[in-house]
């Protein structure tokens, strides 16, 4: 039988929801920045250190705060407990909503494109030369012919498909449900912290706030983290397709 929200839902405190919706992001952007300066060193590229620190750092520490977490409530360190937003979905839910949400995305991505710009512009001063966006890209052309399938399959299956399982199953099916008592706000506030998490990529956060607050907001009334895992990892695919038919 699935589990939902209402079973052993426990309450977390403000502080403790906004650390453990940062602080993940936080170790990830600072584990980013020196494996991409060691990778660059050696002769690879910075966008694939920003690949490895998926299975390096952000897997070990999401994964280990719902085990723990679960450990706490249940006894057992299952990631499955503690996902609460768990409901089984139908066709219209992974197909129809998904697709919708990608439709909003683009056209929003659009609308906001000018303020992106800016904040990249503005907000980038602070990053490490060699892991901007554009300094990854430029990278990532300039390598050899040879890394580049390699890279361009990593992408896929590590930003496509591992990343969004353990980000939605973190941020959607972990922590959402433990912010329900805020009602109408809990999406909002979840979609925002998870947009600032990608603080290392400063004109992206607007974008991922927009696109993540109806995806909560669905996540939340449907009770299922995995529509929020196909909308996702649609984007992330999108965003490597983009990456492969702009270097080849």
């Amino acid at each position: 039988m699935e589990v939902c929200e209402e079973r052993k839902q426990v309450k977390i405190s403000g502080p403790l929801l906004i650390a453990l919706h940062l602080v993940p992001g936080l170790i990830f952007g600072g584990v980013f920045f020196v494996l991409s300066w060691t990778f660059i060193g050696s002769g690879l590229t910075g966008y694939l250190a920003l690949l490895v620190t998926i299975p390096v750092c952000l897997v070990p520490i999401e994964i280990g705060v719902m085990r723990f977490w679960s450990a706490r409530e249940t006894g057992r360190g299952s990631v499955s407990a503690a996902i609460l937003y768990r409901q089984r979905g139908t066709v219209v839910d992974y197909i129809v909503w998904p697709f919708l949400l990608f439709i909003c995305w683009g056209v929003l991505s659009i609308a906001i494109a000018p303020i992106s710009q800016y904040l990249d512009a503005n907000l980038s001063g602070w990053l490490p030369a060699w892991a901007t966006q554009e300094s990854l890209f430029n990278d990532l052309l300039s390598s050899p012919s040879t890394q580049r399938p390699v890279t361009l399959g990593l992408a896929v299956l590590l930003s496509g498909v591992v990343a969004p399982v353990v980000e939605e199953s973190y941020f959607r099916g972990f922590l959402l449900p433990r912010m329900a008592h805020w009602g109408w706000m809990a999406p909002v506030v979840n979609a925002l912290l998870f947009a600032v998490y990608h603080f290392y990529f400063p004109g992206n956060v607007p974008g991922i706030f927009g696109a993540f607050v109806p995806t909560a907001f669905i996540v939340m009334i449907k009770k299922n983290w995995r529509i929020g895992l196909v909308f996702h990892s649609a984007v992330n695919l999108w965003g490597v397709y983009s990456v492969a038919t702009a270097i080849t």
